[in-house]
């Protein structure tokens, strides 16, 4: 069944029965009974078939599709979870927000791996909000983000106080913001409306992308401290007012000898280490 809803994924996204089967390294003619099977299965037609247009998924193909999706992702994560019970290791998700992940977490990655050799990872970066809504809602889940929430359900670890500072020329005409929902995001917007900016807008979720652009004087923005060690020297900056703490937030309170608690620990520990 796995194998025929894989064959379903990729004829409904590349929309070619042929190349399906060159990326599934099968024939084309299997490719076309694995269709067909789901077909007399479900009792519908699942695409319409065009000679010079390739395939069309029908109004049930466009539902089955996000069906397909769902049973893949259920099956890989069910493999998971046996894997994980049979050889009674532990797995821990830590989601980070863009600036921590590109200018603290990636510097000690092999270190956090190596001191928790028992444990499987998944390292994800997201932005704040989104890190937030994990872990709301998922198990044994670490986030890192750019700003307290103050939410009571929430066990919140203050890493670093994180001074922010205005980079580039202020005589640019733009103003480079992080994307929607980020941690830097917010404070730039206070940033602003306090200083009563008025600029066009550059947007990215990249701390590279935003690098680049300075090193080449196009733009101006609030930054991190931090981030001065990613540019040239002769870059115009000037402190502000403005500071963040940057916060390990998880759903409930880890004990101080628990696992969760040592990774609370280390990270604490690692990310005061490149305090500016």
């Amino acid at each position: 069944m796995l194998s025929l809803l894989h064959t379903y994924v990729t004829v409904y996204e590349l929309r070619n029965f042929s190349k399906a089967a060159e990326m599934l390294y099968l024939s084309q003619p299997t490719v076309s009974v694995h269709i067909q099977k789901l077909e007399e299965m479900t009792d519908t037609p699942l695409f319409i078939r065009n000679e010079k247009k390739g395939v069309e998924p029908t109004e049930f193909g466009e539902m089955f599709y996000i069906k397909a999706l769902n049973l893949i992702k259920d099956w890989g994560s069910t493999l998971d979870e046996i894997k994980q019970k049979k050889t009674n290791r532990k797995h821990y998700t830590i989601l980070i927000s863009h600036s921590i992940a590109e200018m603290y977490f990636n510097n000690f990655i092999p270190s956090l791996i190596l001191t928790f050799s028992e444990f499987d990872f998944d390292f994800l970066v997201k932005n704040s909000e989104e890190i937030i809504h994990a872990i709301t809602n998922e198990k044994n889940v670490i986030g890192l983000i750019e700003k307290p929430t103050n939410r009571s359900d929430f066990n919140e670890t203050i890493l670093l106080e994180d001074q922010m500072v205005h980079v580039g020329s202020q005589d640019s005409p733009y103003w480079i913001e992080r994307e929607e929902n980020s941690g830097m995001r917010f404070y730039q917007e206070l940033y602003l409306d306090q200083k009563k900016l008025h600029l066009h807008t550059i947007t990215t979720n990249s701390l590279s992308f935003l690098v680049k652009l300075l090193e080449n004087n196009i733009g101006q923005t609030l930054v991190s401290k931090k981030a001065l060690d990613y540019l040239p020297q002769s870059i115009d900056w000037k402190d502000t007012q403005f500071k963040r703490h940057l916060t390990l937030i998880q759903k409930t309170e880890p004990l101080k000898n628990s696992d969760a608690g040592k990774l609370t620990t280390f990270l604490k520990t690692q990310i005061k280490k490149q305090q500016p």
